[in-house]
């Protein structure tokens, strides 16, 4: 599979006159160095570059690619066509699906693994999706439960919408079929022109959600800050190479307020103190995620789509204070009949139902996750028992339900009790470092 890389851009914003943006040294390395390395340390060896801003600078850097041992061609864009227009501008050299990073991103990312995950799942178009702490300037991704994109929000954003903070990193697999979508006439962009219009004809887009680091470089505070997770580690650490920990958290009574149920937005507010709880551990590194029983789906109180919506308020509330939720599983089920509109094939005995450990299992399969350094926050001891099956260890806070449920569970015991999630993320800022 080729890689294609968008490498005309100018850098204005990091004040480069004697290179292009992609030629930018990131700790030492010209930034598009890196990304070919990282790239080829996954298996990938034939790359197209697509140059315009000073293309004889990374010419001569990287010449055919031998000294790196790797299949470099160069392509240079007859004038600015738009992150789009320049690969319809060389679609005779694309005859299979292929990899598609922006020239100003630093990355560690398995793309092995994420073409095939394309591959897999029969999209034209698979974007690498992850949360961060300004959704409302990002564009952002609505996806249903297994992931196909059902709309693409491109920025700017009104005032006042609830976004799922689900944001494009601005990294593809494509399928030649998709650059057919890309107008001939204009400069075009994927995430404003393009995958909008493949949306809007029945194309089908995957989501692929993740971890892993993929942070554009292409203002000074940026590039320090890539520089700065370099040195520290981040950036290798959030790679699919190394088992991490990660700090699990249950929605209601931990997250937000317990209404016995939450069937819409509206209804949904944060427990005091939760958007600076979730952002310290955003700071630390450790990832951060939400684990919830929502049998009411089951019960026929709540669509899928009416939860998708009650998350993106979630998201939002958590965004207003620059924090987000590394991914977010769920378990629709509920194994008793009975309840007037249910629905009958989620009405079933399944492994994600808490006490059982399936929605922490599958969470470590897709993030390489070491749950026996990992912790959950939970208000109910069948939250404590879940962890304690999946071999973490779990906190229970005295908010929400408060643990009413240790009846059920006599031999169930929590590793540490909290008042609320800021106390219990105090308590683990200390036992994790």
């Amino acid at each position: 599979m080729k890689i294609v890389i968008l490498a005309g851009g100018k850098g204005t914003r990091l004040g480069l006159t004697d290179r292009p943006k992609p030629m930018v040294p990131v700790a030492g390395k010209p930034l598009l160095q890196r990304q070919v390395e990282a790239a080829r340390d996954h298996g990938f060896a034939d790359f197209l570059f697509l140059t315009g801003h000073m293309a004889h600078v990374i010419e001569d850097h990287f010449g055919d690619g031998t000294a790196m041992g790797v299949a470099i061609t160069h392509f240079r864009e007859p004038e600015p066509l738009g992150t789009a227009g320049a690969l319809r501008a060389a679609r005779h050299l694309l005859n299979e699906p292929f990899v598609v990073l922006y020239g100003d991103t630093l990355i560690d990312v398995d793309l092995a693994h994420m073409a095939d995950l394309h591959r897999r799942s029969g999209a034209v178009g698979t974007i690498f999706a992850h949360p961060n702490d300004h959704p409302y300037d990002s564009d952002v991704l609505d996806v249903d439960e297994g992931g196909r994109v059902l709309r693409l929000m491109a920025k700017p954003h009104p005032d006042g919408v609830l976004l799922p903070n689900l944001v494009s990193a601005a990294l593809y697999v494509l399928s030649p079929e998709a650059i057919d979508h890309v107008l001939a006439d204009r400069a075009s962009d994927w995430a404003h022109d393009v995958f909008p219009a493949m949306l809007r004809a029945g194309k089908r887009l995957h989501a692929y959600r993740s971890l892993e680091y993929v942070k554009d470089m292409g203002t000074p505070d940026r590039l320090a800050r890539g520089e700065a997770d370099i040195a520290s580690g981040r950036v290798a650490r959030l790679s699919l190479r190394h088992p991490k920990p990660a700090i699990f958290l249950d929605r209601d009574g931990v997250l937000n307020i317990e209404r016995n149920g939450i069937h819409k937005a509206a209804d949904l507010a944060l427990l005091p103190g939760v958007a600076d709880a979730v952002r310290r551990i955003n700071l630390a590194g450790i990832p951060a995620i939400c684990v919830t029983n929502q049998p009411d789906v089951a019960k026929g109180m709540v669509t899928f789509e009416g939860l998708r919506a009650v998350h993106a308020a979630l998201d939002t509330q958590l965004a207003a204070g620059k924090a987000y939720l590394d991914d977010l599983f769920l378990c629709p089920h509920h194994p008793e009949a009975g309840w007037p509109g249910e629905v009958s094939e989620l009405k079933i005995e399944c492994e994600c139902r808490k006490p059982r450990p399936g929605m922490l299992v599958e969470a470590a399969a897709r993030h390489r996750l070491d749950l026996s350094a990992s912790w959950l926050v939970g208000d109910r001891h069948a939250d404590i028992a879940a962890a304690h099956a999946a071999g973490a260890r779990a906190i229970l806070v005295e908010t929400g339900h408060g643990g009413n449920d240790a009846a059920r569970y006599p031999d169930v015991k929590p590793d540490h009790v909290a008042p609320d999630l800021a106390s219990a993320v105090g308590y683990l800022m200390e036992v994790m470092a």
